[in-house]
């Protein structure tokens, strides 16, 4: 515990992490911190998010931006956001992976049938459930939830069908992603997100799957050969912050907070829905990769019955049938 506290006063005095509850009768100073990338669309609106916030608020609402994963991966960030040593955090919905497992279905292979489908059920009564759990137990509060666009598999070799992932050693984020890629036929595996473009370029993995604009922002098209379009997860962003932090803001003060944040959510949400197919166009334009249609449906076929299977043992009572209700 004490190193713990040696390990924050270095990171507060090389000004990556502002002490906790800087408020001034004119400033309120707190930090926001992710493992996003700065080139992604998620960024790009927080960083917007940011200027506009210190704008409207005419300099009393100053949030420091620490990207690229400075003060750790997701599961420290999630760990530090609970303790209000960082007072904001943007990630995919690894509250539900890392923090509520029993909602990780909710971003589970192909349980949406489309990304509109996945955003109702993100912005309506499952979240609010959620959020009654992070916030009892974590004293963390989702505050936003923005289009992600799709999960997609990279790789070294073309993946046009299920049988042509056999024996593929790919990186995957979750226990309920590894059964259904397990399913499918490649050896499945965990690995940290900052450790994985290495892992790729020395051949340790040879496969991935992420979200369009990660896969640009974190250059892993400059490591895979293919870009196949499977579409077996529809993600969101999730912004998410402590709650004491958000409890101790003013009145005015979180009047321009969230007017601000769903500003910028709705500009996020334009930056995905208009931009993914220009960055697929950038990727396969540099010569790098190339972007494969597989047939999605034979992945559907297969990963549904191990979702459904998974959900039974290991998620919330009739959540697939919940999510169902939105569609």
């Amino acid at each position: 515990m004490k190193r713990l506290f040696r390990v924050m006063g270095i990171l507060v005095l090389a000004g990556l992490l502002l002490p906790v509850g800087i408020v001034s009768a004119k400033t309120v100073k707190f930090t926001f911190g992710t493992a996003n990338s700065p080139k992604d669309f998620s960024i790009m609106a927080m960083a917007k998010w940011q200027k506009d916030m210190k704008a409207a608020s005419k300099g009393e609402l100053d949030m420091n931006m620490v990207t690229g994963g400075a003060l750790g991966g997701d599961k420290q960030l999630l760990q530090q956001l609970a303790a209000n040593e960082i007072q904001v955090h943007i990630a995919g919905p690894v509250v539900v992976h890392h923090l509520a497992k029993e909602y990780q279905c909710m971003e589970a292979e192909f349980v949406y049938k489309n990304e509109e489908h996945g955003y109702r059920v993100w912005n309506g009564p499952l979240r609010y459930e959620l959020n009654k759990k992070l916030e009892k137990e974590y004293n963390i509060t989702i505050i936003g939830v923005g289009l992600r666009g799709s999960r997609n598999v990279t790789s070294n070799v073309p993946v046009y069908k299920p049988e042509d992932m056999k024996g593929i050693k790919m990186r995957v984020t979750n226990k309920l992603r590894q059964s259904v890629f397990k399913e499918i036929g490649a050896l499945p595996a965990p690995l940290s997100f900052k450790e994985l473009y290495g892992a790729l370029r020395q051949g340790v993995f040879e496969a991935q799957e992420n979200p369009i604009s990660t896969i640009y922002g974190t250059k892993l098209y400059e490591v895979q050969k293919y870009i196949n379009l499977t579409q077996h997860v529809y993600s969101y962003w999730v912004v998410s912050a402590n709650k004491t932090f958000m409890d101790s803001l003013t009145a005015d003060q979180r009047k321009i907070f969230d007017k601000t944040l769903n500003d910028n959510i709705e500009y996020l949400n334009t930056l995905s829905r208009n931009g993914t197919k220009d960055l697929l166009k950038k990727m396969e334009d540099s010569g790098k990769i190339k972007v494969i249609e597989p047939d999605v449906a034979a992945f559907e076929k297969i990963a549904k019955p191990v979702v459904a299977k998974y959900a039974e043992s290991k998620c919330r009572p009739g959540i697939l049938e919940e999510i169902a209700k939105y569609a």
